[in-house]
């Protein structure tokens, strides 16, 4: 379970590829990282696209960093996406897409996710258009899906998120959409559980915890975000954090349990904009080292733990 870093730290603070990798490589220890389109938007034009993206790839390279996987961040997270009420919003969310796999092969990634969209209260509220509206997506993650094999993507990652309109919210749904799509011959589509939407208690209940998931999911889980919480909202807390309760050693046992042992693991700390930045990459730091106790050490922990001891 290689230990990995969503680079949404780096948003507004270090958007320069060159110092986001050396402070992943030389002060984490860490050799995966898991881009965010914060970073570089797909919508941008093709050749300011080309060049920022080949700027990605040589910072990467430079300090031996594996790019595990590129991921929704905040700014695409907030419209409604393929699951927007109209047919031209899910039309341009669906060339998003298009255009976030294109450039996912790019940089030379394996992955790509995220949610995928929120129905909207007025068409949750009627059975038949909340049914078309997750029918559709069906068609939609299966043409994604296919266009992601051919651009030489080996996974699309549905995140299931912590709120019921953004369809898959549960287990439940999340085996609905993917036993759809299986009969469709559509095997590429897997799911980026994040631990704090899993033991989001308003949704789940008092009880809910990763094990259903990961028993439940089992090998259709091919990504972990890793981030501290209290049960309570989605808050994505580092560690050390006075209301944070989650446990990442019983998160490691758990995943080798159920023969999980080979998916990426992604601390994904969501700090506030207006945070001091000094602050900020001290926490990113100690999360890592709260986390690394509990997977083994990358190639990269290793180089680092040589050259601090020896």
């Amino acid at each position: 379970m290689p230990l990995g870093v969503n680079l949404c730290f780096a948003v507004k603070r270090m958007p320069e590829p060159e110092r986001w990798a050396a402070f992943v490589r030389e002060d984490l220890g860490l050799d995966h990282v898991q881009f965010t389109f914060d970073l570089l938007d797909p919508w941008w034009p093709d050749e300011q696209r080309s060049r920022l993206a080949r700027r990605v790839r040589d910072a990467a390279a430079a300090y031996d960093l594996i790019i595990d996987s590129c991921f929704v961040g905040l700014a695409h997270y907030v419209p409604s996406g393929l699951l927007d009420p109209d047919a031209d919003a899910r039309a341009a969310a669906l060339t998003w897409w298009q255009r976030a796999i294109d450039l996912t092969a790019e940089l030379g990634a394996p992955a790509v996710g995220g949610p995928m969209g929120t129905i909207s209260e007025a068409d949750s509220g009627d059975p038949d258009r909340r049914a078309d509206r997750q029918d559709e997506l069906v068609d939609h993650l299966e043409r994604l899906a296919r266009r992601a094999s051919d651009a030489g993507v080996r996974d699309l990652l549905v995140e299931p998120t912590p709120i019921l309109r953004e369809y898959p919210a549960s287990i439940e749904d999340c085996q609905t959409l993917l036993t759809a799509l299986r009969g469709r011959g559509i095997t590429n589509v897997g799911l980026t559980l994040d631990t704090g939407h899993a033991v989001f208690q308003r949704l789940h209940g008092t009880d809910a915890g990763m094990e259903s998931w990961i028993h439940r999911l089992g090998s259709n889980i091919r990504q972990i975000h890793l981030d501290n919480t209290d049960g309570h909202g989605d808050p994505h807390w580092g560690w050390p954090h006075p209301q944070g309760t989650f446990d990442v050693g019983a998160l490691a046992a758990c995943l080798t349990d159920n023969q999980l042992s080979d998916i990426a693991v992604i601390l994904e700390v969501y700090p506030r904009f207006e945070d001091d930045s000094t602050e900020v990459l001290k926490l990113i730091t100690s999360s890592v080292e709260h986390c690394r106790r509990h997977f083994p050490a990358s190639a990269g922990e290793e180089v680092v733990r040589d050259a601090v001891t020896g």
